[in-house]
Order: C-alpha cells, then structure tokens, then sequence
C-alpha cells in the first residue's frame, strides 16, 4: 500500500527576518519554524500563541505565512471578528472560500452546503469531517498552513470546527497556527489542546531598539516616557509615537489607563482628523460582519445618501488604520483598530451603519435579520420571532452555539417577559446539552427575575438543581428532584416531567438511596406515561430500582421492544434500561445499533455516553477486542465534548479490560486518573468501578489477598465505595479471589443474600455470576459440572472461567487426561476473547497435565493500538478508507496512513488478509 506524501520542504533555512517589529523573537520564531517542519514532514502540528494584545502575535501569525509560502506551503487565513461571532461559519468561509472557488463545483458538497454556497447545511459533524477531507486532500499537493488570527473572537462554528481538525492534524501535511489573546479564551479552538506558546513582552534593549527604529530622535525625557508607557508591547511602541501633536503634554495617553484603551486611544486620535465620508465608512467596515469592499460601499452609500467610493477610504489607509487587498477585501491594521472605530461612535450613529447594513443584505436574511436587531432601540417581537426561525434552522443543521446566540438575542428583543423568560430557558437547554454549565448559569439568571409561566419557573429551578448547583449531591437532593417531576406533571407537562426524572433515575443508580426514594421515583415516573413500553419509562425504572423493576424491564424487552427499529433515542433508553438490568447481551446489541445511528447523525455527546456504554458491556463480558476500541473512542469523544466524568468512566472501561489482558500498570495508571475526577466531585459510590479494575488487576495478576480487599470495598455497605449493583458483576472475582486467599468463609453470607435476590430477580448477570462464583466457592466436581450445565453461551469469560477452574480441580484429583478437555476448551475460549494471562493459566494446567500448552501467537490487540485495531476491524468489514472515516470521525487519509502502519504489524500485504489475520487462533 502505497499513499502520497509531499515533498520534504527546508523550512527552518528560511532566515530570520530583519524587521525591527520581530526583534527579540528568535525563539518564538525557532518554534514556528519547528511547526512547519513537523507540518511539511507529514506530521501535523497545532499551535495558540498566547499575548496581551499587541505583544506581536499577529506579527508571528504574519512571519510564519512569509515563511510558510516560502516553503511551498499553502497558506489559508481567517481571523475572529467580534460583530461576525453571532453568524454561523462566517469566519470559515473567509479561510474556505478561496479554496472552493478552485475546485469543481460538485467537490466537498457539505463544505459548500455549511458555507452557503450549495444546499441547506449539513449537521455539524459533517462539515467539520468535510473540512477535514478537503484539508487533507489539499495537503497531498503541497502542506497546509491554517492562520487563524484572534481565535477568541471566531464565531462559535467555526472555533468547533477547527477545534475538530486540531485535535486530528496528526499524521497530516497541516498546521495550525492560531493567535489569541491571555484574557479571552473559553472557546472550542482555546481549549483544544493545542500546544501553547505564551509572548512576554520585549526586553528593555530590543524595546529601545524597536522604538528607535519607528521614531527616531525623540527627546530623552519624551523617549523614556514611551518606553515606560509601552512595558515591552511592541504595537505600543510602533504606535503611541504615532498620535497627532506628538511633544505636547497630552501627546501620551495616562499611565492608568490599560495598555489595550491606551493603544485604542492611540488609534481612535487618528479618526476625528479623516474627512466625514471616510469616518462613515470606518464605521461601516467596523460593524459590518463581512469584509468585502463592495459591501461596504453600498451601505456607506446608503448611509451617506450619496455614492461612497474607494477614493473616501484612501484616508483611513493612509492613517494606518486599514487597508483594502487585492481580493478586494477590506482588512483593519490590527483588532484594537476596529474596536476603537466602534467604540468611539456614538449609539445612534452605530444604529444608523447596522440599519445601512441590513438595508444591503436583503439578499441574505441570516445575516440581515443580526443587523436588524443590533439597530433596534427597544424590544421588537418582530426581529425576536425572526431570530427564534434563525435558531430553529441553526439546531436543525446541528449549529448548538449559533442557535444559542440567536434565542439568547430574540429573549433580549422580546417584550413579553414571560415569553422572553421562556427563551432565555431554551438558551439555558442548548448550552446544557452542550456542555456548558458556566452559560447555563448565566442564562438562569437572566431569567430568574422574569414573570415565568409555572412550567418554565419550575424547569429553571430544575436546571440549576441538576446542573449548575450540585457537582454530586448524591441521594440527598434526590427526593426534591422528584417533587418538582411530579409540579411539572400537575402543571401539564408530564413529557418533559419524565425526560427530568431519566436524569435522577441515572444519578439514584449511582447514589444509593434508601429504597423509600427508589419507590418515590419510580411512582412518579410511571404517573408520566401511559405506556408501560415508553424507552424513558423503562430506562428510569430500571436505573432506579433494578431489583424491584427488573422482571418488568425485562420481559417488556422480550414482549416486543428487543429487537426495534426505533430512532437512536429509543435504542440508546433501551440499551440502558437492558444494562441497568444486567441483559448485557441484548444491551450491547441495543447500544451498537444506537451508535451506528448516532454517528451518521453527528450527536458526538451521546455517541460518547454509548461507546462507554458498549465498552463496559463487552467488559464484562470479557470481549476485550470489542471492548477496547469502544473505551479508547469513548475517552476522546467525551473529553472532545466536554464530559469529564464520562471521560472518566471510559478510561475505567480501559482499565478493566487492561487489567483481565494482564497489563496492570496501564490498569493502574488509568483507575488513578479517573480516581483524581471522581474523587472532587465527591461521587463515592462510581469509586466501586476503580476497585473493580485494581481487584480484576491483582487477580489476573495472580495477587489473591490484595485482589480481595479491593473487590470487598464494593460489597461491603460500611464501605463509601459500595455499590448495591456493581457487586452484581464482581461476585465471582470476589469469591475467586477469596478462595485462593484463605477466605472463603468470609464471602458465604454475601452468596447467601444474592442467591435470594437472584430466585426474585431475574438479572442475567447476576444469574451467570453467581453460577461461577459458587461453583469455584464450592470447588468440587458436582459443583462444576452444575455450573457448566447452565446454559451460559451468552457469558464467553464466566463459562471460561468455570471450564479453567474444573480442568485445574481435575488435574488436581490426579485426573491429568480427563482434565485435558475443559482446560483446552478454556484456552481457545480465552485466546479467542483477547485475554492473554488467562489463556496462560490454561497453557500453564496444560503442560502440568502431561499435555502440550501450545505457544500463543501475538494476537492483533497485543500488537495494536486500540483505534489501530478499531481500524483494522472495520477494514477487515470491506469499508473502504473514505467510509472508515467517517465513521471515526478521520480524514480518509489518516486512516490510510494508519492501515500503512498496522499492515506490517500484522504481516499481511493487504486488506484482504485482515479477516483471517484478525480471527487467527493459537498454535499448536
């Protein structure tokens, strides 16, 4: 296999510049070069350099363009520009545009679609997937080089959609060079991950050099004022000299004042000076939320009430305030520029550019209806319903942020305060479902003081209960939460009555109430609908009270509901109710099926929570070649979306499967990280799933008495790492563990108590535990041959745990030949499962009964990583590269620069060795 790579491009012999604005930078400049000789290798590379404003980032970003199309790289461009944050892409289009101009008009249509060149957009996950794509295909020709100047200020689209590209550069001919300021940066591209370089201001000699070299001549007195009022920034010093009546005793703005409005100041001294038509179209091009020439124009003409021409911006040019390109766009000399131009106009002379604005934008109403309201004086139910269809159109293409801003705009534009209430409420769930608790909070407090309708009163008291208040408020809260369902019912609402009480019934699974509040929860969730089949109601039931709702769950799955072909919602409430319940099989199924559908829909939060989901399932299953690519997933999409205790939850996922692989420093190492989350947020009883993994760890290990204490924490109730439930899947390590610890009287009461819930409670799970933990409890020839006549072929591990044991109680009885069968059965089983120290122990039985072990052969998992595996099992599906990518969420170059690795790793020449290779079996 073959893929084409650019050629290798001597980046870092560009030499250093000479401009007095970059002295002093030699280091920042040997990091860039670094960049894109990572970039021009194939390698990818991302980088935010961080600064006050003015300390020279834009000077960097410009260097490293120079420096980059030197070396062959294509150099695309966009910048954040505060009044084009609320416009979905805008800034993306502006990096994009020149590049789709090229390229036949059917190439990359959902990039098309999203930019407003095609047909109505695409959810977001398939822009940023075809911004990637088209990247990376353009980086085959020659490396690419993305400069986004201030990243704080891009519209929220686009800071997702780079974001997404940042995080998955690596292994591509691309960089990413972005520029932001200290004091602004909670945006998705600022909080990616990118590597960091922070600018300190210049020292005092490259400083004094600086200045020199711009205003050469300065009196001492006058000079070393500059230099004191500049600290180091070097637009400071290029700039302050600059302002009109330089000399006089007012020439320097005051010491008090910021660095950032002395240099807005120094700018906005140059506007006053221009003639009236230039001041008028300074204010246009700084309000406007595009940057075209032609655009501008038209709206001064409007605003001037004659025709405006190039000739009236020749003024402002010639200030140094901006400057129009030959693409003819106009570009201001740096943001504090803009930001003085608006500041220092009047309100009404700022109403009147944005009505100007709009006037010329009939042509595009999405950006019309920003101008609209930004004119308005006074609420407007008209621009508001207008602005409410703009954030419906957003949400249906999968634009959360833009569809946020846009109900955040109509609520403050709405005069009915219980209609604006009720907005501002729609707001606060967008950015819940985003994420964003810190936005949550701010929009329930816009709407705290408003005249609510009973409904919206009770469901802000619900979103500040759930998220915002409470990082873990355990069981103490829970009986409240069910109070406001059951107002929310009464004031007739039931629907999102029971869509609220999933969200309790999730965290009463994790919170071990007293059973009094599981029956409060589960009354009030069954008031809610009238179908018993209702997905919600049968996951709230089962989350909340397996034991007293788990037949009902269950034969509600086998009456009708095991096999839908529902949304993914419906699958995804199915597939937790059937794991709450212990039906593994039917909820790894269920959870799969929901995943496929969740990732052609783009819902990358959810999809996170079902990876998760799945991963724990083939766990405990002990499916660890299935398991493994499903928790490796699931930690970076939850970490991608901002779900850090999901994040933690995948990575005890990973644990636990490491930890049955036998690899118990990895299992420690990830059940320590997700100790360090769970821990702070005081959600004591999810520490059970970091005992299980070190238990599993130390038993796999052979560590019987220290597997033990970690494993008794979760059934013991003293223990503040209980969990009624989790013990469900550890009773049979438990008892292992015990058993080879001298301790098996200690764990008689705990198979006493689950055995009766076991005879009332129908869980699958716990049924298949508790058949191997009494049999190895028991260790006897009737008690195996009882257990392995339970039909078991839906639990792989417990079975082959169960032959393992019996195979090594008969070798033990001196019954070497018959003990042969079970323990070879054990060792293909184990080998066929991916789990490497058990199939050991089978080996290692074997040999001690007469019989050749057989050697094991390196499976794929020992050799690859878990997406490479991932990777190599969906090719071994028939998918091509392409349709591999878009179902991970890769560049379809990035997964065959992965095939390209993982060939050799497994010794095949071609994808269609990949079934065979993937499913070999031991040797002989």
């Amino acid at each position: 296999m073959t893929t084409a790579t650019p050629p290798r491009l001597r980046v870092a012999e560009c030499p250093v510049p000479r401009e007095p604005r970059l002295l002093g930078r030699e280091p920042e400049l040997a990091v860039l070069d670094a960049l894109l000789a990572a970039a021009a290798t194939g390698s990818g590379a991302t980088l935010l350099v961080r600064g006050d404003a003015g300390i020279g980032k834009s000077a960097l970003l410009e260097e490293a363009g120079v420096r980059a199309s030197a070396a062959g790289f294509r150099v695309l461009r966009t910048a954040g520009v505060p009044s084009e944050a609320h416009l979905p892409f805008a800034a993306l289009h502006h990096l994009l545009a020149p590049v789709l101009a090229r390229l036949p008009a059917d190439a990359h249509p959902e990039v098309r679609a999203a930019l407003g060149t095609g047909e109505p957009g695409p959810p977001m996950f398939r822009t940023a997937l075809g911004t990637l794509d088209l990247l990376a295909d353009l980086a085959q020709v020659a490396p690419v080089l993305l400069l986004v100047e201030d990243a704080p200020w891009l519209d929220r689209s686009t800071s997702e959609v780079l974001a997404f590209v940042g995080r998955r550069v690596a292994g591509e001919p691309i960089a990413l060079l972005a520029g932001g300021r200290h004091d602004v940066g909670a945006t998705p591209l600022c909080t990616a991950g990118l590597d960091q370089l922070s600018l300190a201001p210049l020292e005092d000699a490259d400083a004094r050099a600086l200045l020199d070299s711009r205003a050469p001549g300065l009196a001492g007195d006058l000079r070393e004022r500059l230099l004191g009022e500049a600290a180091g920034n070097p637009l400071a010093l290029v700039e302050l000299p600059l302002g009109p009546g330089l000399g006089a005793r007012h020439a320097v703005p005051s010491a008090w004042l910021p660095l950032t409005a002395r240099l807005e100041q120094a700018f906005a001294s140059r506007v006053p000076g221009l003639p009236a038509a230039t001041r008028a179209l300074l204010l246009v091009a700084a309000l406007d939320d595009g940057d075209r020439l032609a655009e501008v124009l038209a709206a001064g003409t409007a605003l001037l009430g004659h025709p405006a021409t190039l000739a009236d911006l020749e003024p402002a040019a010639g200030a140094g305030l901006l400057r129009v390109d030959d693409d003819a766009r106009v570009r201001f000399r740096h943001p504090l520029v803009r930001s003085a131009v608006r500041q220092g106009a009047r309100l009404a002379a700022r109403h009147a550019a944005h009505s100007a604005l709009a006037d010329v934008l009939a042509g595009a109403p999405h950006r019309q209806v920003w101008h609209r309201a930004a004119a308005c004086v006074g609420p407007d139910e008209d621009i508001a319903a207008a602005l409410v269809t703009a954030a419906g159109r957003a949400h249906a293409r999968g634009d959360v942020p833009a569809a946020e801003a846009a109900l955040e705009r109509a609520a403050q534009l709405t005069p009915d305060p219980a209609t604006r209430g009720e907005r501002l409420l729609g707001a606060a769930r967008l950015a819940a479902d985003a994420g964003r608790s810190a936005r949550v909070a701010e929009l329930l407090r816009d709407a705290e003081p408003l005249d609510l309708r009973p409904a919206d009163r009770l469901q802000l008291l619900w979103l500040r209960e759930i998220l915002v208040e409470a990082s873990w408020s355990g069981a103490d809260n829970l009986s409240a939460f069910v109070d406001l369902a059951d107002r929310m019912q009464a004031a007739g609402d039931p629907d999102r009555a029971l869509d609220s009480l999933l969200l309790v019934a999730l965290r009463s699974h994790w919170s071990n109430p007293p059973q009094a509040v599981r029956d409060r929860l589960v009354g009030s969730a069954r008031r809610a609908t009238a179908s018993p089949r209702d997905p919600r109601l049968l996951a709230a039931l089962a989350l909340a009270d397996p034991v007293g709702c788990g037949d009902a769950v269950l034969d509600a799955l086998a009456a009708g509901s095991r096999d839908p072909t529902g949304d993914a919602d419906t699958l995804r409430l199915l597939g937790a109710a059937a794991s709450a319940v212990g039906a593994l099989d039917t909820a790894v199924r269920l959870h799969e099926q929901a995943e496929t559908l969740l990732r052609a829909q783009g819902r990358l939060g959810l999809l996170a929570q079902e990876l998760v989901h799945r991963a724990w399932g083939g766990a405990l299953l002990g499916v660890a070649t299935t398991a493994a690519p499903a928790a490796d997933e699931g930690t970076r999409l939850a970490e991608e979306t901002g779900q850090p205790r999901w994040a933690a939850v995948a990575r005890l996922a990973s644990g636990a499967v490491a930890a049955i692989r036998g690899d118990a420093a990895l299992a420690e190492h990830l059940a320590a990280r997700a100790e360090r989350v769970l821990l702070p947020s005081a959600a004591t009883p999810m520490l059970s799933l970091v005992a299980l993994v070190r238990g599993r760890a130390a038993l796999s290990a052979g560590r019987h008495a220290e597997a033990y204490e970690q494993l008794h924490t979760i059934a013991d109730p003293a223990s503040p790492t209980a969990h009624p439930f989790v013990r469900w899947w550890v009773v049979d390590d438990l008892v292992d563990a015990a058993v080879h610890s001298g301790r098996a009287s200690e764990v008689g009461p705990l198979l006493e108590e689950l055995g009766g819930l076991a005879a009332t409670v129908g869980s699958p799970l716990l049924r298949a535990s508790l058949t191997c933990a009494r049999a190895l409890a028991r260790d006897d020839g009737d008690g195996f041959a009882e257990a392995l006549a339970v039909d078991l072929s839906a639990w792989p591990f417990h079975r082959a745990r169960l032959l393992l044991a019996h195979g090594a109680w008969l070798r033990r009885q001196r019954r070497a030949v018959d003990s042969r069968v079970p323990l070879q059965a054990a060792r293909d089983a184990f080998e066929a499962l991916g789990l490497p120290p058990w199939a050991d122990r089978a080996r290692a039985e074997l040999r001690a009964s007469g019989a050749a072990g057989g050697r094991r052969r390196p499976d794929a998992a020992d050799q690859l990583t878990p997406q490479e595996l991932q990777i190599a099992q969906l090719a071994a599906t028939g998918l091509t590269n392409r349709e591999i990518g878009e179902r991970l969420y890769l560049s379809h170059r990035t997964v065959g620069a992965h095939l390209y690795r993982i060939f050799p790793k497994l010794g095949v020449s071609s994808r269609a060795a990949l079934p065979a290779q993937l499913g070999a079996t031991p040797s002989p």
